[in-house]
């Protein structure tokens, strides 16, 4: 038996908010049809707008169907005029068969690094070595970002904004990422397809 999807829907009301957790049933086109509880049946109202919360991201939704035992939201359509959700909640892990590169270089030499994760606010990479947070801390940096499948790259700066020392001893560094807005744009169709799957996936 496959194991149970868990997300988390937040609703909204004017002096409070309503959250539980659900199972995600199934995923159809754009719509996530959920698990219906007591209280989520109560406070989900057609039309009405919510969060979903799952794996890394957290996206604004819209219920447009529920019954007894299922409440129906909808994902954002993808609007290269609009971030998906929240910039920097919207982030997700590339996929391990089609991994993003990323480059960063201080001077003209590049060096390669795994991508932990990618929004369309930054990025963040683990390195072992102490010392690369001193290489760089303080200091904008030159990126390069080959995305998988599609024929795109792109190319800008990104500046260290947080240092995270994990569990292992290795470091996680998460950088803000400074690009033009026809870059943005292939940043976000990136993390959106993502989404999907992440959804999608069994």
């Amino acid at each position: 038996m496959e194991p149970e999807k868990t997300a988390e829907i937040f609703i909204f009301e004017d002096s409070f908010f309503f959250n539980t957790k659900v199972a995600i049933k199934r995923v159809e086109k754009d719509r996530v049809v959920l698990t219906a509880t007591k209280l989520l049946k109560k406070f989900a109202v057609l039309g009405k707008k919510a969060h979903l919360k799952y794996a890394t991201f957290a996206l604004p939704v819209k219920i447009v169907g529920k019954s007894e035992e299922e409440v129906i939201v909808t994902v954002p359509a993808l609007n290269p005029e609009r971030p998906v959700g929240d910039r920097r909640s919207a982030r997700v892990p590339p996929s391990h068969v089609h991994p993003v590169k990323l480059y960063l270089a201080l001077d003209e030499e590049e060096k390669e690094y795994e991508v932990e994760d990618i929004s369309e606010g930054g990025f963040s990479v683990v390195v072992s070595e102490p010392e690369e947070v001193d290489t760089y801390l303080n200091r904008e940096v030159k990126v390069h970002i080959d995305f998988p499948v599609e024929a795109e790259e792109v190319r800008g700066t990104a500046k260290l904004v947080n240092v995270q020392e994990l569990e292992d001893g290795r470091i996680k560094l998460g950088f803000e990422l400074l690009i033009e807005d026809a870059d943005m744009v292939k940043v976000r169709f990136y993390v959106y397809s993502r989404i999907k799957e992440i959804l999608r996936q069994r």
